[in-house]
């Protein structure tokens, strides 16, 4: 291969993988221009591929793939994985994950990403066993996806494995229930505190309600006494204006 316009490298060979070579010292964000030459009885022909290094990345799987139940949770199982072994573990060098899984009856995988190295499924079907599988990408989504990592099963938690932790109880033991409490019939078990405030209350009630009569029998008794006082007054004065305007003839 040749670096931009720079001097051409061999590819070396992997000797133990056939079709398979190695460029060293390969850098990120630079253009290489390859040569492949194919050689055989009938001739030879060449093929020139251009790249960029992250754009051909690809991650081995994610290894020590576990899931297990977890503990009252009949719809979750919790995964976790390790970093494959060839990847630098560098805070500018990272991995994300993605996550299949489905019920081991069923075919259709579901899928879900996280940038952690554990997760918890949360729509596990109960009871039922399940397959999972991990594959890895770069952070940055240079490059494309690792192969998916080798299976790994698991059955969410069930209430069968709490009721099968109680121990038997054999036929000699027995339980005491209980006697029930006798209370009397119609007996009065209210707090005398509560009776207090009860009272209290019902004697400020009594309190404004007499308050309310007493304002309105003044109203009232105010309202007759001025009404008696200067309705009489009037009319008195009235007649005395009537009797003067009259001859005297009929006043005698």
């Amino acid at each position: 291969p040749r670096v931009d316009k720079g001097i051409p490298e061999a590819c070396v060979p992997d000797p133990v993988i056939p079709n398979v070579c190695s460029v060293r010292h390969s850098k990120l964000w630079t253009l290489y221009r390859m040569n492949i030459t194919e050689i055989n009885p009938l001739g030879s022909s060449f093929r020139i591929l251009d790249f960029y290094v992250q754009s051909i990345v690809k991650p081995d799987p994610p290894e020590h793939l576990a899931a297990e139940p977890i503990p009252y949770a009949p719809r979750r199982l919790r995964v976790t994985w390790a970093y494959p072994p060839t990847w630098p573990q560098e805070p500018h060098f990272q991995l994300k994950f993605r996550i299949q899984y489905r019920p081991v009856l069923h075919m259709v995988w579901s899928v879900v990403e996280t940038a952690n190295l554990s997760d918890i499924i949360t729509d596990a079907f109960v009871g039922v066993e399940h397959i999972l599988q991990v594959g890895a990408r770069d952070f940055l989504d240079a490059g494309t996806w690792s192969e998916w990592s080798p299976e790994a099963r698991a059955t969410p938690w069930t209430s069968e494995e709490l009721s099968g932790s109680v121990p038997e109880i054999g036929n000699e033991t027995t339980i005491e229930e209980p006697e029930p409490e006798m209370r009397e019939p119609f007996a009065d078990h209210s707090d005398p505190a509560e009776k207090v405030a009860v009272l209290i209350s019902l004697g400020v009630f009594a309190f404004v309600v007499l308050a309310l009569f007493l304002i309105a029998g003044a109203f009232i008794w105010m309202r007759v006494d001025r009404t008696v006082k200067y309705g009489g007054m009037k009319a008195d004065f009235l007649t005395a204006i009537h009797m003067k305007a009259l001859p005297k003839t009929q006043i005698l």
